[in-house]
């Protein structure tokens, strides 16, 4: 089997980055970035800045969300806006003015209120807001939710459904509605992650059969696409084609595309099959679609330079590398190419890629195999699933910082870094930032891949928990309804991960895994992992 070819390419040492807090004097010069976010969030955790620095460099976030915005609040926290509206409340809100009582009566916040005072409320507004009065007077009734699809309130349907507790859900939802308000109901601001829930948990059926109703031809893109699997869970395949036919005319990324490409084809489409065959992305379903048909195998570029990095400039040094980032965002393609030789050597070949892809517009496929002595003392099956989570997670770019502030290559979270280092692996004067050192990255990796194995039978569900993390995973895969044998399985399992981001980088993952495997020249079919996944003894195939 050859999935893959080597293309000839005209075809980046890495200094000691010394880690540990900035100091308030540093940061202030540096650029805007994830990485001033980070050390502004080590600063403040563990130095003791006044509350003069940690207020001027508030003002130098690049990213005002996450752990440094918890962070500063601690220091300064934020204003209260306060509003004509700021002092009623649930005992008051009667005595307050209409402007007040409107504003106030969200569906979640009058549930809070007894049924006496949503009664006086809808009195007093049901000439100045007669909608309103008309939603207050829905919550008293017996079943709120099909009183306010009676009266046509798509949005306060979906809120009412929010607000309640989950064992009051099937109770309330248990009825038919009409295809028009699942229409409106669609157009809804929240109903993407309203379906995504439904779907992923597969319960209370009658709710989800009303999706069913939902016209085709306004659906586009996840919507469509899960509105789909939905239908797949029903046993509607008709409707489920139809659903799957609107995600694919409407999504824009190859890879979504021969995602609903690969669900036609298994509800029966065998001719997409070549179509997906001939996909330029490299994905789960495309490899397959090459293993089936014997299509034409995949160009993939491996750089392989030569000579080592004289250092300079140091991407290991995450400043550094924002600078060097930013100084490509105006470079035509030949300046990009330039910049990109640049780079061209066996330490920076990350740099390379990067500057590489840019150029090409993102069509061809690097796949970097890395040069470290921490790459020594493991076998090539390891070595192609670190190189596979590497891709995925940093694009081998060492001193990259994840909007979560994970850390470099292997993109450590600092929790995990120095639980690993100084606790387990107990390196002296060990400190986060040394996740920035590729060797230490591949060594950790390694290390948490060992502790992995322990409890994961399959790449697919390491790449789960090097993500999402392994209670996650594991109460995933021990479900009754995930991964077990049955129709569509695994590819139904596989998009019910519950975490979208998971999910999707689990897939990811997989794709690179079956490339490095092909590129060591111990291949694995695509197949013959689709297959394990429902069978644990067919690991034992691949993993030796």
């Amino acid at each position: 089997m050859i999935l893959l070819r080597l293309c000839s390419l005209i075809t980046l040492c890495f200094a000691w980055l010394n880690g540990g807090v900035l100091s308030y004097d540093e940061l202030k010069t540096k650029p805007k970035s994830l990485a001033k976010d980070y050390y502004i969030n080590r600063l403040i955790n563990e130095a003791n800045p006044s509350k003069e620095q940690v207020y001027e460099l508030s003002k130098q976030l690049y990213r005002d969300a996450g752990s440094v915005k918890k962070s500063i609040q601690k220091i300064i926290p934020p204003k209260r806006v306060v509003g004509n509206c700021a002092k009623v409340n649930s005992k008051n809100i009667i005595d307050a003015n209409a402007t007040c009582q409107n504003a106030l009566t969200t569906v979640a916040y009058s549930l809070k209120l007894d049924k006496t005072t949503r009664e006086i409320l809808s009195l007093n507004l049901v000439n100045s807001h007669p909608k309103k009065s008309k939603i207050l007077s829905a919550l008293n009734t017996k079943n709120p939710a099909f009183t306010l699809y009676e009266f046509g309130f798509a949005a306060e349907f979906l809120g009412y459904y929010n607000a309640i507790s989950d064992e009051l859900k099937t109770d309330k939802f248990s009825f038919k509605l009409s295809q028009n308000f699942m229409d409106e109901l669609y157009k809804t601001k929240g109903f993407t992650q309203f379906l995504i829930n439904l779907v992923m948990k597969r319960e209370q059926d009658v709710l989800r059969s009303n999706f069913l109703l939902i016209t085709p031809e306004i659906t586009s893109k996840n919507d469509a696409f899960y509105l789909g699997i939905n239908a797949v869970t029903l046993g509607d395949e008709s409707m489920a084609k139809l659903y799957f036919k609107a995600a694919l005319n409407t999504y824009e990324f190859a890879s979504q595309k021969d995602n609903a490409k690969f669900w036609l084809y298994l509800l029966g489409d065998d001719s997409i099959l070549h179509e997906l065959a001939n996909s330029t992305d490299i994905n789960i379903y495309s490899l397959y679609a090459k293993e089936i048909t014997g299509a034409e195998p995949f160009d993939v570029y491996v750089p392989r330079p030569k000579k080592q990095n004289n250092n300079e400039p140091d991407i290991t040094n995450p400043f550094t590398w924002v600078s060097v980032a930013n100084s490509a965002e105006k470079l035509d393609k030949e300046q990009l190419e330039a910049k990109a030789r640049e780079f061209y050597t066996i330490d920076s070949v990350a740099a390379y890629v990067y500057f590489m892809q840019k150029a090409n517009g993102y069509k061809k496929h690097y796949y970097i195999i890395p040069e470290n002595d921490a790459l020594n003392f493991t076998n090539d099956i390891r070595k192609a699933l670190i190189f596979a989570i590497a891709r995925q997670e940093s694009l081998f770019l060492p001193a990259v910082v994840s909007t979560s502030y994970a850390l470099g290559t292997m993109q450590f979270m600092p929790f995990l870094a120095n639980a690993i280092g100084k606790k387990e692996l107990k390196i002296p004067d060990f400190d986060e930032d040394h996740m920035f050192r590729p060797d230490v990255a591949y060594t950790f990796a390694n290390h948490h891949l060992n502790y992995l194995e322990k409890y994961l039978y399959h790449p697919l569900f390491i790449a789960y928990a090097y993500n999402g993390g392994i209670g996650f995973t594991k109460r995933l895969i021990t479900k009754d309804d995930m991964f077990k044998a049955g129709k569509y399985e695994p590819f139904l399992s596989m998009e019910l991960v519950p975490y979208a981001e998971s999910r999707l980088y689990g897939k990811k993952v997989l794709a690179n895994y079956v490339v490095y495997r092909a590129l060591f020249k111990n291949e694995i079919k695509i197949s013959e992992l689709f297959d394990a996944l429902l069978n644990p003894q067919l690991t034992d195939n691949f993993r030796k």
